[in-house]
């Protein structure tokens, strides 16, 4: 497995699942196969009045509950107290974030209040005031977060026959109360960008299991647990879990909104998880071991042995040792000894040298070490497969596979003065020396006005020096070069990532500061500005942490001190 995708073994935060699974023939995915799991008992609580005045104190928390305005980004926040932020969850500096992937930020176009933070689309724009719990007074559907105004007051949705948890916008108490598991300043917010089971929906794309009970015929219902269809009954990529053993992707993590959700993959997807045709799934279609079928929405187990890029148990650390999980080991292609830990912390088959009819003896598979790696052009399972750091990507061909492809645009830090040189979408061709320009990240002007210091074109106090070293340019430290990675003495590009507008699987893809944005029903999407965090398998530093419950480190597991490229990476037990 290449350096820089290496896992730490740590303490805390990634809930995965001991138990081992020598159960050889057994293919993933848990054993319940049928129905729709019914939701946590949970309770319709009042709204709690609040407004938009103070709270009594310093001034600068607003109280909220349902119905209250929101706070706009860079607020203070409180994920105790206080209003909810326009942006859907409180950042972990006490500070409403930038828009995020999770919801559509006050003022934005929207076709459904569940599209935005607030949880009300009036007039195609997503409203600044917070939706209205059961009992609030209403003029439209759309004002309550139940989307139900019956005689003049927010109602219960009408599916509705017993207590259940309360979806996202209305008030509660305790993050239990939530169906997100996600109580915010006594607001049910968001867990992740896809509504989890029981969340309330009005369409099947709206779900991360993409399954509502009201399935766009006009009305409202909740997210389905949907088991069946020969994918087991694991909890798909992106719900709420509270342990790994239950999830398809056997990874249970926060990614930084205050909430714990099955880990999404990038690539192809496991078995039990979210699909449109086989092709999508691991082991599916194009795939090595291409028995495996999308049927019903979800990737079901294919044959007894489990296909390339699939999950396994007893996946391989890179410090030699075995994270378990309950999952067969039984690879179609090598066997246990190509199971191995990628980089979002899941343990996956690397398949082995039969992929590309034997080229290479890759005893423990497509690892991404020079000689057992996928050249860039072929079909690929997951990133880590693929040589030089290269991202596996829809090929766009047609066929729905995946290939192992390499951005086109120039990375940060490279010389652009020459002409012919074109810096990924995101980042700018500046000055970086009196005779030189790179391609930067434009400087932050945060303050209303006045660009950073290191930002300009000429250094800091006028001295007229270097703003940043190129790549290949010498240096002592992180800070000095435009990259931010100083190793060897040599300032180096940073780990490939897919540019703004790039495409990607997941947001491990996309370069710092970018997102995954996947629209509603699909498995693919692009780069867009937007990510409050770096997530599993992006590049980080000390200036852009890595999300709740992930560690920020080089490939040898030491703290990100700039010497090194840097990613993060799960940390497990």
């Amino acid at each position: 497995m290449q350096g820089n995708r290496w896992l730490v073994a740590g303490a805390l935060a990634l809930v995965m699942s001991f138990v081992g699974c020598d159960c050889g023939e057994t293919p993933p995915g848990n054993t319940d196969d049928g129905g729709v799991i019914s939701g946590r008992d949970g309770g319709n609580g009042e709204p709690d009045g609040g407004g938009t005045t103070p709270d009594g104190g310093d001034g600068t928390v607003l109280d909220g509950g349902p119905g209250s305005q929101c706070v706009a980004a860079g607020a203070l926040c409180s994920r105790d107290k206080g209003a909810q932020c326009c942006t859907g969850v409180c950042g972990e500096d006490g500070h409403c974030p930038e828009p995020n992937p999770l919801c559509r930020s006050a003022g934005e176009s929207c076709t459904s209040g569940i599209e935005c933070c607030t949880n009300v689309c009036e007039g195609g724009k997503c409203g600044s005031s917070q939706c209205l719990d059961i009992g609030g007074s209403c003029s439209t559907p759309e004002q309550c977060c139940t989307k139900t105004c019956t005689s003049g007051q927010c109602a219960q949705i009408p599916s509705d026959t017993t207590s259940v948890c309360k979806v996202v916008g209305q008030a509660c108490s305790v993050d239990g109360d939530c169906c997100s598991t996600n109580c915010q300043a006594g607001i049910c917010a968001r867990a992740y960008s896809c509504q989890g089971y029981n969340d309330i929906c009005t369409r099947n794309a709206e779900c991360c299991g993409n399954a509502c009970s009201a399935n766009a015929d006009g009305g409202v219902g909740r997210c389905q647990f949907v088991t069946g269809g020969g994918g087991g009954g694991c909890i798909q990529d992106g719900n709420p879990c509270s342990s790994g053993s239950t999830c398809c992707s056997r990874t249970c993590v926060d990614l930084g909104y205050g909430a714990t959700v099955c880990q999404p993959v990038s690539g192809c997807k496991l078995t039990g998880n979210f699909c449109t045709q086989d092709s999508d799934c691991c082991g599916g279609g194009p795939n090595p071991n291409g028995s495996v079928k999308c049927v019903g929405g979800r990737c079901d187990n294919g044959q007894s042995c489990n296909g390339v890029g699939n999950i396994c148990g007893a996946g391989k650390l890179p410090d030699g040792g075995v994270t378990d999980i309950n999952a067969s080991q039984n690879c179609c292609d090598g066997k246990k000894a190509v199971c191995h830990v990628d980089s979002s912390g899941v343990p996956r088959c690397f398949g082995s040298a039969g992929i590309d009819g034997g080229l290479g003896a890759c005893p423990s598979g497509y690892t991404g070490e020079p000689g057992c790696c996928m050249p860039e052009g072929n079909t690929c399972q997951f990133s880590d497969q693929c040589c030089n750091d290269a991202l596996c990507l829809p090929a766009g061909d047609g066929t729905g596979r995946l290939s192992c492809q390499k951005p086109t645009c120039a990375p940060v830090g490279t010389l652009c003065n020459q002409g012919g040189v074109t810096c990924c979408p995101g980042t700018q061709c500046l000055p970086n020396t009196e005779l030189t320009s790179a391609c930067q990240v434009p400087p932050s002007t945060s303050d209303g006005g006045t660009p950073s210091t290191d930002g300009g074109t000429t250094a800091d106090a006028g001295t007229g020096g270097p703003t940043c070293q190129a790549n290949g340019a010498t240096c002592t430290g992180g800070a000095q070069c435009c990259s931010g990675t100083c190793s060897g003495g040599t300032c180096q590009q940073p780990t490939v990532c897919e540019p703004q507008n790039g495409a990607c699987t997941s947001g491990s893809d996309c370069c710092q500061g970018l997102r995954c944005d996947i629209p509603s029903g699909t498995t693919t999407g692009t780069c867009q500005p937007g990510a409050t965090c770096s997530s599993s398998g992006q590049a980080c530093s000390t200036a852009n942490p890595c999300c709740s419950g992930l560690a920020c480190t080089s490939s040898t597991g030491a703290a990100c001190n700039g010497t090194s490229a840097c990613a993060c990476r799960v940390i497990i037990n």
